[in-house]
Protein backbone atom coordinates (compact mmCIF):
# COMPACT_ATOMS: atom_id res chain seq x y z
CA UNK A 1 0.00 0.00 0.00
CA UNK A 2 2.65 2.93 0.70
CA UNK A 3 4.84 1.62 -2.48
CA UNK A 4 1.44 2.37 -4.67
CA UNK A 5 0.82 5.68 -2.76
CA UNK A 6 5.07 6.70 -3.37
CA UNK A 7 4.50 5.80 -6.53
CA UNK A 8 1.18 8.11 -7.29
CA UNK A 9 3.06 10.86 -5.05
CA UNK A 10 5.88 10.43 -7.76
CA UNK A 11 3.44 10.61 -11.19
CA UNK A 12 1.44 13.33 -9.35
CA UNK A 13 5.02 15.07 -8.29
CA UNK A 14 6.32 14.87 -11.97
CA UNK A 15 3.38 16.00 -13.25
CA UNK A 16 3.13 18.77 -11.45
CA UNK A 17 6.50 19.41 -12.35
CA UNK A 18 5.84 19.30 -16.26
CA UNK A 19 2.47 21.64 -15.50
CA UNK A 20 5.80 24.46 -14.04
CA UNK A 21 7.78 23.61 -16.70
CA UNK A 22 5.04 24.30 -19.21
CA UNK A 23 3.51 27.24 -17.58
CA UNK A 24 7.43 29.06 -17.09
CA UNK A 25 8.39 28.08 -20.76
CA UNK A 26 7.99 30.90 -23.23
CA UNK A 27 7.19 30.01 -26.78
CA UNK A 28 8.85 31.84 -29.65
CA UNK A 29 6.04 34.02 -31.59
CA UNK A 30 6.70 35.18 -34.94
CA UNK A 31 6.58 38.82 -36.01
CA UNK A 32 2.94 39.39 -37.62
CA UNK A 33 3.55 40.17 -41.64
CA UNK A 34 3.91 43.72 -42.42
CA UNK A 35 0.31 45.52 -43.08
CA UNK A 36 -0.18 45.94 -47.11
CA UNK A 37 -2.88 47.95 -48.06
CA UNK A 38 -3.78 49.10 -51.06
CA UNK A 39 -6.39 52.07 -51.39
CA UNK A 40 -7.66 53.45 -54.37
CA UNK A 41 -8.25 57.32 -54.33
CA UNK A 42 -11.83 57.90 -54.64
CA UNK A 43 -13.52 61.28 -54.59
CA UNK A 44 -15.62 60.76 -50.88
CA UNK A 45 -14.75 61.82 -48.37
CA UNK A 46 -13.84 59.72 -44.87
CA UNK A 47 -15.46 59.82 -42.17
CA UNK A 48 -13.19 61.87 -40.55
CA UNK A 49 -12.96 64.57 -42.92
CA UNK A 50 -16.44 65.09 -42.71
CA UNK A 51 -16.39 65.76 -39.08
CA UNK A 52 -14.14 68.36 -37.98
CA UNK A 53 -13.00 69.38 -34.47
CA UNK A 54 -15.59 71.84 -33.66
CA UNK A 55 -18.47 69.87 -34.63
CA UNK A 56 -17.33 66.59 -32.50
CA UNK A 57 -16.56 69.03 -29.47
CA UNK A 58 -20.22 70.63 -29.66
CA UNK A 59 -21.59 66.61 -30.11
CA UNK A 60 -19.73 66.00 -27.16
CA UNK A 61 -20.38 69.14 -25.00
CA UNK A 62 -24.65 68.16 -25.41
CA UNK A 63 -25.91 66.87 -22.54
CA UNK A 64 -27.30 63.50 -23.46
CA UNK A 65 -29.76 63.31 -20.08
CA UNK A 66 -30.85 66.87 -19.82
CA UNK A 67 -34.70 66.94 -19.23
CA UNK A 68 -35.47 68.84 -21.86
CA UNK A 69 -33.69 66.37 -24.46
CA UNK A 70 -36.13 64.43 -26.44
CA UNK A 71 -36.70 61.27 -28.84
CA UNK A 72 -36.50 62.02 -32.44
CA UNK A 73 -39.27 62.09 -34.59
CA UNK A 74 -38.22 59.06 -36.42
CA UNK A 75 -35.92 55.95 -35.89
CA UNK A 76 -32.47 56.14 -37.01
CA UNK A 77 -31.85 53.82 -39.95
CA UNK A 78 -28.59 53.15 -42.29
CA UNK A 79 -29.49 54.53 -45.47
CA UNK A 80 -29.57 50.97 -47.28
CA UNK A 81 -32.17 49.85 -44.56
CA UNK A 82 -34.34 52.59 -45.84
CA UNK A 83 -34.41 51.74 -49.53
CA UNK A 84 -35.12 48.01 -48.42
CA UNK A 85 -38.38 49.56 -46.12
CA UNK A 86 -39.78 51.12 -48.90
CA UNK A 87 -39.27 48.52 -51.45
CA UNK A 88 -41.30 45.80 -48.87
CA UNK A 89 -43.88 48.55 -48.33
CA UNK A 90 -44.35 48.88 -51.52
CA UNK A 91 -44.56 45.29 -52.34
CA UNK A 92 -46.93 44.39 -49.43
CA UNK A 93 -47.89 41.30 -51.12
CA UNK A 94 -44.41 39.34 -51.23
CA UNK A 95 -44.29 36.48 -49.89
CA UNK A 96 -41.83 35.26 -46.89
CA UNK A 97 -40.52 31.85 -46.94
CA UNK A 98 -39.78 30.72 -43.56
CA UNK A 99 -38.46 27.04 -43.82
CA UNK A 100 -39.14 23.89 -46.14
CA UNK A 101 -39.92 20.40 -45.79
CA UNK A 102 -39.61 17.66 -49.28
CA UNK A 103 -40.35 14.40 -49.11
CA UNK A 104 -37.63 12.23 -49.90
CA UNK A 105 -38.56 11.36 -53.08
CA UNK A 106 -38.72 15.31 -53.85
CA UNK A 107 -42.51 14.80 -55.56
CA UNK A 108 -43.98 16.38 -52.61
CA UNK A 109 -43.62 18.61 -49.29
CA UNK A 110 -44.76 22.20 -47.90
CA UNK A 111 -43.62 25.49 -47.09
CA UNK A 112 -44.19 27.73 -43.82
CA UNK A 113 -44.89 30.84 -45.50
CA UNK A 114 -46.24 34.51 -44.41
CA UNK A 115 -47.93 36.83 -47.05
CA UNK A 116 -46.14 40.33 -46.58
CA UNK A 117 -45.90 41.17 -42.61
CA UNK A 118 -48.67 38.18 -41.88
CA UNK A 119 -48.84 35.82 -40.05
CA UNK A 120 -46.95 32.82 -41.23
CA UNK A 121 -48.80 29.58 -42.67
CA UNK A 122 -48.17 26.10 -43.92
CA UNK A 123 -48.50 26.16 -47.65
CA UNK A 124 -48.95 22.92 -49.43
CA UNK A 125 -48.67 22.45 -53.02
CA UNK A 126 -50.94 23.67 -55.45
CA UNK A 127 -52.42 26.02 -52.54
CA UNK A 128 -52.47 29.65 -52.69
CA UNK A 129 -51.19 32.29 -50.56
CA UNK A 130 -52.66 35.50 -51.74
CA UNK A 131 -51.96 35.97 -55.50
CA UNK A 132 -49.52 32.90 -55.32
CA UNK A 133 -49.52 29.25 -55.57
CA UNK A 134 -47.21 27.36 -54.51
CA UNK A 135 -46.10 24.96 -56.87
CA UNK A 136 -41.94 23.51 -56.07
CA UNK A 137 -40.83 22.73 -52.58
CA UNK A 138 -36.97 22.10 -52.68
CA UNK A 139 -34.68 22.54 -49.53
CA UNK A 140 -34.43 26.28 -48.77
CA UNK A 141 -36.66 27.82 -51.20
CA UNK A 142 -39.93 27.60 -52.90
CA UNK A 143 -41.25 28.35 -56.19
CA UNK A 144 -44.44 29.93 -56.67
CA UNK A 145 -46.16 31.01 -59.86
CA UNK A 146 -48.35 34.45 -59.88
CA UNK A 147 -51.18 35.28 -61.38
CA UNK A 148 -49.85 36.09 -65.35
CA UNK A 149 -48.48 32.63 -65.79
CA UNK A 150 -44.37 33.53 -64.84
CA UNK A 151 -42.83 31.33 -61.85
CA UNK A 152 -41.04 33.04 -58.82
CA UNK A 153 -38.22 31.63 -56.56
CA UNK A 154 -38.31 32.66 -52.77
CA UNK A 155 -35.25 31.50 -51.36
CA UNK A 156 -35.01 31.13 -47.32
CA UNK A 157 -34.18 34.42 -46.25
CA UNK A 158 -30.79 33.56 -43.90
CA UNK A 159 -30.66 35.16 -39.88
CA UNK A 160 -30.31 38.84 -39.64
CA UNK A 161 -31.13 39.44 -43.35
Amino acid sequence: MIRAARSAFIVAAALLGWSVWMAWRVDEIAAPPALTTTTAPNDETTVAERYDLRRVLAAVDKDLFHPARRRPGRRFGVPASGAVAAASAQSSSAVRVIGTAVSQDGAGGFAMCALGAGTPRIVRLGERLGDWTLSKVTPGAAEFATANGTTVVVRIAKVGT
